[in-house]
């Protein structure tokens, strides 16, 4: 089989997303390790060591908070729809629309745009469609500060699409580009 390095890393990020939707108990932590055929490599390290007054300043130093990086400024009860513009509200909109048969404990008497909770059951849809829909909006360009980090924070905390913040924006980022 002919595998080059586009296939391999297609098929590598979605392993986060299958270990994840097999519900195993990773406790939110998955390791990869790869080794290049005949490598050397260390299986733990018992103690580390750091020597000289350079790395002890180095590793008490805290960075300065950067505008930039802050938290966005949410809630649980934050709707989705706060975090994109409004012109691009009526395409948000028919999305989660598309999502609700898919909701776990959807409450139809809310309004979507007013929708701050989107546990999906993975039985009925798979994560990638979902990222799809999301990944059509970014490219438009659809949220309002056009920071993906914002929005995959959002998620981490409002949906079950994924363990960690990290894949999220990397499986944001990606659906964004296709």
């Amino acid at each position: 089989m002919n595998i080059n390095e586009e296939d391999t890393l297609d098929l590598f990020n979605r392993l986060p997303e299958k270990l994840h939707q097999t519900d195993g108990n990773n406790q939110g932590s998955i390791v990869f390790n790869i080794y290049e055929k005949g490598s050397m490599h260390v299986d733990h390290v018992d103690h580390q060591h750091f020597y000289g007054d350079k790395w002890a300043k180095a590793l008490q130093h805290e960075p300065a908070a950067c505008p930039s990086s802050a938290e966005p400024v949410f809630d649980q009860d934050t709707p989705l729809s706060a975090l994109f513009r409004e012109h691009h509200h009526e395409e948000l909109r028919q999305t989660i629309e598309a999502w609700r048969p898919y909701l776990i404990g959807d409450d139809t008497s809310v309004d979507t745009l007013k929708m701050h909770s989107f546990h999906f059951d993975f039985s009925k849809v798979i994560a990638t469609s979902i990222y799809i829909d999301l990944g059509r909006l970014l490219h438009a360009h659809a949220l309002k500060d056009d920071n993906m980090s914002s929005l995959a924070r959002y998620l981490f905390l409002h949906s079950n699409l994924s363990n960690s913040q990290a894949t999220l924006y990397a499986q944001l980022r990606k659906y964004k580009k296709r």
